[in-house]
C-alpha cells in the first residue's frame, strides 16, 4: 500500500507539472476534497455536509455556474460513497479484532500484534486529515523531491503502527483510551481542514505568509541550499556555447548562433495576464523570456522597452514572458506582484517564480536578464542588464524572419544607450550581510545585535551609515528599532534609490530626505517597495534619509548615472 500510495501520487504530481488547465483543476479539486473530508469529519448531519460541498463548489466559479453545479453534485456523491466505505472499512477492521480476542484472549501477545495490524481501519478517521494534507503540502513539488517526502511520510506514519502492534498490552490499552476522544479529533480536524481549504483558496493567509517570511531567516538558507545544489558551472556552460557578442554584432542579419536548447518552464505561478502555459505549447513561435523583479531599479528601467516589444510584435508569431524572481521575500506575495505590473502598464504574460525553479534551468545569474528563443526552442541571444534595447529589437526581427515573418523597422537608438557608454557610478548596495563592507560606521564582522550607531562626521565615498538603534535580520536587512534613526549614503551618480518596507506592525512612517545639505522631499512609507530618494545634476552627493518612526526596514541601494 505504502509503495503503491507513493508511485500513483508521484504519477499524479508529473501530470500536473505537464498539463497547465490540469494542474489549475487539480489544484482547486485538492481545495474541495479538503472541504469534503472536513464536512465528513465535522458532523455527522447530511444536510450540513451538503451544505458545505455546495460552499465549497464555489471555487469553481472561474468556470461558470455550469462547473459549480456538477462539483456540487459530484461532491455530495463523494460524500455519501465515502460515508459507506468507511463504515465498511471500520466495520471489517473492529470485526477482526473481536474474532482475535475471542480465540486468543485480549492479553495475548499475538491479538496485540493483530490489533496493531488492523489499527489502519480504526485509524481511518484520523488518517484522512493527513493524507489530504500530505497531497496538498507537496502537490507543488513533482519529481524526485515528492517522492522523498511521500517516503517520509510513508515511515512516519508506518513506524507507530509497528510500535503499537509489537506493544502487546500497553497498546491495547492505550488504542482504548484513546477512542474516546475519536469523536472530538474528527470533529477539530474537520474544522481545520475547511478553514485552510478556504484561507488558501481565497488568499486569507497572505498576512500569515508574509509575517513567516520576514520573520524567519529563510533567504539566507535558501541562498546557500541553492548554491549547494546548484553547480556554479552551469552558467559558465551556457557561455562556452554562445559566441560573444563583440566579436559577432548582430546588425539586421540572422546569423544568429545557436547557443543551446532552452528548458522548460518550471514551478511557475501565480501567472498574471495570461492563464499558465508551457514552453513546449510554444513551438513554431518565437519566445522573449525576461527575468526580473520588481524592486530592482535596473528592471524597472528596461519595463518600458520590454513592454514596447510586445507591442510591436503582438501581431506576428512572438511570445513575451515575464519570469518575476523574489530577490526579497516580500516579493514573492501574489499581491505585490500584481499591483507593481498594474503600476507599470505591463500587459504582457508573467509568470512568479518564487521557488527559482526556472530561474535554476536556465542557470540565470542576473535581474535583469533577457533570453530569446527560436522557433524550433533553441536560445538564440541573450542579453544581462540594461541596454542594447536596439540590438534585442533586431534579435526578436531576425528570429521572426527565419520564419517567413517580416516586421518593421527597429524601436530606434533614442534611450537604447548600452552600458558601455554609461559613467561611472556606485554600485549597488545591499544593507545586510552581502554588502557588509560598505557599512561605514559597523563592526568589523556581520552581527544581528541590536547596535546603537552614531553619526559619523565626515563620510567615504561609496559607504553608508546608520544612525539610532539598528538591527539585521535574515542577514538582507537592516530594520530601526529606535523611534528616530538616519541612513546616510554618500554616492557617486545623478540617482538614489533604496529598497524600504515595514516590520510586522508598523504603521504609515514619514522619512525626510536631504541631499548636499538641503532638504529635497518627503516620503511616505506605507510598502514594501523601491523608493526614489534623488534625481539630479551627476556627481558626488551626501543623502541622509531621516525616519521618523520605528519599524523601517532597509533593504538595499540603486543608483543611476
Amino acid at each position: 500500500m505504502a509503495l503503491s500510495f507513493i508511485i500513483l501520487t508521484t504519477i499524479f504530481l508529473t501530470a500536473l507539472a505537464t498539463f497547465s488547465l490540469l494542474a489549475e483543476v487539480i489544484r482547486v479539486s485538492t481545495y474541495y476534497a479538503l472541504v469534503l473530508l472536513g464536512a465528513g469529519f465535522l458532523t455527522e448531519k447530511r444536510f450540513r455536509r451538503y451544505l458545505f460541498a455546495a460552499l465549497g463548489a464555489l471555487f469553481y466559479s472561474n468556470w461558470g455556474m455550469v462547473a459549480v453545479l456538477i462539483a456540487m453534485l459530484s461532491g455530495i456523491a463523494a460524500l455519501e460513497m465515502g460515508r459507506i466505505i468507511a463504515a465498511h472499512i471500520q466495520q471489517f477492521g473492529a470485526t477482526i479484532q473481536n474474532e482475535a480476542s475471542a480465540s486468543f484472549g485480549r492479553e495475548s501477545l499475538l491479538t496485540a500484534f493483530i490489533v496493531g495490524l488492523t489499527l489502519g481501519f480504526v485509524w481511518v478517521p484520523c488518517a484522512g486529515p493527513a493524507l489530504a494534507f500530505a497531497l496538498t503540502l507537496i502537490r507543488e513539488e513533482p519529481g524526485a523531491y515528492s517522492v522523498f517526502l511521500l517516503s517520509a511520510y510513508v515511515i512516519g506514519a508506518a513506524i507507530p503502527l509497528l510500535l503499537i502492534g509489537y506493544g502487546g498490552q500497553y497498546a491495547v490499552k492505550t488504542v482504548r483510551s484513546f477512542s474516546r476522544y475519536t469523536d472530538t479529533v474528527k470533529r477539530i480536524a474537520g474544522l481545520l481542514l475547511i478553514l485552510t481549504a478556504f484561507g488558501i483558496h481565497y488568499h486569507f493567509f497572505e498576512k500569515v505568509q508574509l509575517w513567516v517570511l520576514d520573520s524567519v531567516p529563510l533567504a539566507s538558507l535558501e541562498e546557500r541550499l541553492q548554491g549547494r545544489w546548484v553547480p556554479m558551472d552551469a552558467f559558465d556552460a551556457i557561455l562556452g556555447e554562445k559566441t560573444p557578442r563583440t566579436q559577432a554584432p548582430i546588425v539586421r542579419t540572422p546569423a544568429l548562433p545557436k547557443i543551446t536548447r532552452a528548458p522548460e518552464f518550471q514551478g511557475l505561478g501565480p501567472w498574471h495576464n495570461s492563464q499558465p502555459f508551457t514552453l513546449a505549447s510554444l513551438k513554431g513561435k518565437v519566445v522573449l523570456v525576461d527575468f526580473w523583479t520588481y524592486s530592482c531599479i535596473n528592471c524597472i528601467r528596461t519595463l518600458p522597452h520590454i513592454q514596447g516589444y510586445f507591442e510591436k510584435f503582438k501581431d506576428t508569431p512572438f511570445v513575451l514572458i515575464g519570469i518575476h524572481s523574489p530577490e526579497f521575500a516580500f516579493e514573492k506575495l501574489e499581491k505585490n506582484v500584481a499591483d507593481a505590473i498594474t503600476r507599470h502598464g505591463l500587459t504582457y504574460p508573467t509568470a512568479q517564480d518564487n521557488n527559482f525553479e526556472t530561474w535554476r534551468a536556465f542557470a540565470n545569474r542576473y535581474w535583469p536578464a533577457k533570453y530569446l528563443i527560436d522557433a524550433d526552442g533553441y536560445i538564440r541571444y541573450t542579453h544581462f542588464g540594461e541596454g542594447a534595447y536596439e540590438e534585442t529589437d533586431e534579435a526578436i526581427q531576425s528570429l521572426l524572419m527565419e520564419i517567413g515573418v517580416q516586421t518593421e523597422g527597429s524601436e530606434g537608438t533614442e534611450g537604447n544607450e548600452s552600458n558601455e557608454g554609461r559613467r561611472e557610478q556606485t554600485p549597488e548596495t545591499y544593507l545586510g550581510e552581502r554588502s557588509w563592507p560598505a557599512l561605514g560606521n559597523g563592526s568589523r564582522t556581520p552581527t544581528d545585535e541590536e547596535t546603537l550607531y552614531e553619526a559619523r562626521e565626515e563620510m567615504e565615498l561609496h559607504k553608508y551609515y546608520l544612525v539610532g538603534e539598528w538591527q539585521m535580520r535574515d542577514q538582507e536587512r537592516q530594520v530601526l528599532l529606535s523611534p528616530e534613526g538616519e541612513i546616510r549614503m554618500k554616492f557617486l551618480g545623478s540617482e538614489i534609490n533604496l529598497v524600504l518596507g515595514l516590520e510586522e506592525g508598523a504603521k504609515s512612517i514619514e522619512a525626510d530626505i536631504e541631499v548636499d545639505g538641503e532638504l529635497a522631499k518627503t516620503i511616505t512609507i506605507d510598502m514594501n517597495d523601491l523608493f526614489n530618494l534623488f534625481t539630479g545634476e551627476y556627481g558626488e552627493h551626501e543623502m541622509i534619509l531621516r525616519i521618523h518612526g520605528a519599524g523601517v526596514a532597509g533593504y538595499a541601494f540603486t543608483f543611476g548615472s
